[in-house]
């Protein structure tokens, strides 16, 4: 437990508080008006807490503090800190790191993409989103409503021809001039409307254009914009009317049941249902509804707020390398605007949070207008709240079965796996590797984990093979199992240095694998036993796993294990050499794309760091480069025009893409 004088340090301000536990890890966050009065609360001698509280101060080696200037500034922080670092302890969205958005990039000619990362680039995001198939079916709906681009060349009028994207009728080609940016932004300001929920503005805006079109005889254009009036009109007529009234508003109610708890999210705008999201929440025991509230409301809003959460974090270099493309100052004031229209007016909820004052003054600070969050108990409000609240049981119930389902499907696959392998238990955590490299070069390795069945992604690693001495996949796949074995604690070993033992905990090494699966039959089955004899580790399980016939293989048995073709065992230990396949193979192929830039470019004469960088952000590739004049060349910032030409002949004579 932290000592004493430690406290004594703690400021009294408002800020953000991070107990520590003993090995580094992040256990809990949380914010206070004084952080010495709430965490000096933590460790009083006879005070009386929540038994969830107890086992978590019990934990605690460290505690730190970063200091604020109001609550609201460490209300937004502690929801940020909670989405990055997913502390056990915190109430927080289940697997809130994959959850989807649409992003409408900060670049000139702006994109609508797929994400799962939200970052404070200037850029517009609608989200969170649960289901990702439902995302990219409004991604496809929004690109065939509103001609945008989807490449992600930069639009710099060297290009001579549309492409078919062009001919389709899906772009109006502003790379070959066909559309200036004034016009396309327009466009995006039309996507932005119809995401937002205000089809009607959007209707308005279209036909106030379209008859401005046709006043002007521009039927072509008309035309195009008549197609999208009825498009717009097509998916509005599917939203249900709730309120006569038009009344932007959220609807968040829950449900609980086992120990879990969904909310579920109703979006309202001008009186329409526009959309439904569901979320499981974790870290729920014995939490109460008005907490759970508090703490959903911080981190779903902090999501769908990224763009303005903070200016200060606003980094022109930092977009341009997010989008790949320069990035106009201009833009920084969509993404407030963006970041309002995502905050309604009123929140409806099935119980108010317990900090309810300062919610509402944060998101009436983001909406730039007062946000109310209420409680309904009688009237129409009321009969929409226990309409969300019955979905979020259905959700909730039907996010059980399929957990019941799934840890049944997880333990007799394991139970089977052990049966097969003669284990004495379940295998708690799978460790599988793989190398990957063509002819020796760029040799990778991956080791991918797998706890009670699941992927742990968290714990994934992947090796860069510095075996050089042409292919062996033998000889790299003991160098990576001597990497990830000599950080492993074993309770036998009294050997070890304190420094040793910090390394194992900061590689995350320091957990012991049930079983160790290897891609491979009997000769890398061989080569990895090699070295667990030479670390004296053949306490460890290892088997290989030949992909000819899908058989198992364990050391010093010539006849293989044949699972059958329908064996739970047998699909689980394919599906986990399968990702340790792809992370290998993801991995090579990085370093390989990486190694051919630099044999292109690093290999000409005058060409620094510097240069290299230049040209690559001028031209985008060395075959954008070798396609460039020399002119054009010697145009880029510290360029010479005899530099220019030797680097063109160099590459149009050594170079092909």
């Amino acid at each position: 437990m932290i000592q004493s004088p430690a406290l004594a340090q703690i400021p009294d301000a408002p800020g953000v508080y991070l107990m520590i536990g003993r090995s580094g890890e992040i256990l809990y966050i949380g914010k206070a008006i004084s952080l010495r009065s709430r965490v000096r609360s933590y460790f009083q001698e006879g005070a009386v807490h929540h038994p969830r509280t107890t086992a978590m101060v019990e934990k605690v080696a460290d505690v730190r503090t970063i200091v604020v200037t109001n609550e609201v500034e460490a209300l937004i922080l502690e929801a940020n800190l909670i989405k990055r670092h997913q502390p056990p302890f915190n109430v927080r969205l289940r697997d809130d790191k994959r959850y989807p958005y649409l992003k409408v990039t900060n670049e000139p000619f702006p994109r609508v993409v797929f994400t799962r990362f939200v970052r404070n680039d200037g850029a517009r995001y609608f989200g969170p989103y649960t289901n990702a198939h439902g995302l990219r079916e409004l991604i496809d709906l929004v690109r065939l409503v509103f001609p945008l681009r989807t490449c992600r060349e930069p639009i710099d009028g060297r290009r001579k021809r549309p492409c078919l994207q062009y001919h389709i009728k899906r772009c109006l080609a502003p790379c070959v001039g066909y559309q200036s940016e004034a016009e396309y932004d327009r466009t995006i300001d039309e996507v932005v409307l119809f995401l937002e929920g205000k089809q009607e503005s959007l209707l308005a805006r279209l036909q106030h254009e379209m008859g401005d079109a046709a006043e002007h005889l521009n039927f072509e254009a008309a035309a195009r914009l008549r197609d999208r009036i009825v498009a717009v009109r097509r998916v509005t007529e599917e939203q249900k009317v709730v309120w006569k009234s038009r009344l932007d508003m959220d609807l968040v109610g829950i449900a609980r049941a086992q120990g879990q708890a969904c909310m579920q999210v109703f979006l309202v705008r001008g009186g329409k249902l526009i959309g439904q999201e569901h979320f499981i929440l974790e870290g729920v025991y014995e939490q109460s509804d008005e907490l759970l509230t508090g703490e959903f409301l911080k981190q779903f809003y902090t999501a769908r707020t990224a763009g303005a959460a903070d200016d200060k974090a606003y980094s022109p270099a930092r977009v341009a390398r997010d989008n790949q493309a320069p990035v106009p100052e201009k833009r920084r004031s969509t993404a407030a605007k963006t970041s309002a229209a995502a905050v309604p007016k009123e929140l409806l909820v099935s119980a108010l949070p317990e900090e309810r004052a300062t919610i509402e003054s944060w998101l009436s600070e983001v909406k730039g207008q007062r946000v109310r969050i209420l409680q309904p108990h009688r009237g129409v409000r009321a009969d929409y709240m226990r309409l969300v609240r019955k979905n979020a049981e259905q959700n909730l119930k039907a996010f059980l079965a399929h957990q019941e389902v799934q840890e049944t499907a997880q333990a007799r696959s394991l139970t089977d796996l052990a049966d097969a392998l003669e284990l004495p238990e379940p295998p708690h955590r799978i460790e599988c590797y793989d190398v990957s490299n063509i002819q020796g070069t760029n040799p990778t390795a991956s080791m991918v984990v797998f706890v009670e069945g699941r992927a742990k992604k968290s714990e994934y690693r992947k090796f860069k093979i510095q075996y050089d001495r042409g292919p062996n996949d033998f000889a790299m796949m003991q160098e990576a199992l001597r990497r990830r074995l000599r950080y492993l604690r074993r309770e036998t070993d009294r050997t070890e240095t304190p420094l040793e033992r910090e390394l194992a905990k900061k590689e995350k090494f320091n957990k012991k694998p049930d079983l160790l699966l290897i891609d491979g039959g009997k000769g890398q089955l061989s080569a990895v036993v090699e070295v667990l004899e030479e670390l004296d580790m053949t306490g460890l399980v290892a088997a290989g796993l030949a992909k000819e016939h899908e058989w198992l293989y364990l050391p010093n048995q010539s006849d293989p294990i044949v699972l059958p073709p329908n064996s739970p065992a047998l699909h689980l230990i394919q599906r986990i050499r399968d990702e340790a396949h792809r992370f290998a193979v993801t991995y090579h192929r990085q370093r390989r794309a990486k190694s051919m830039t630099r044999s292109a470019l690093d290999a000409l004469a005058g060409v620094g760091p510097v240069r290299k960088k230049r040209l690559l952000t001028a031209f985008g590739s060395p075959a954008g480069i070798r396609r460039a004049k020399i002119d054009e060349i010697a145009a880029v910032k510290g360029m010479t025009p005899a530099l220019a030409a030797k680097i063109k002949q160099e590459l149009e004579g050594g170079y092909r893409s």
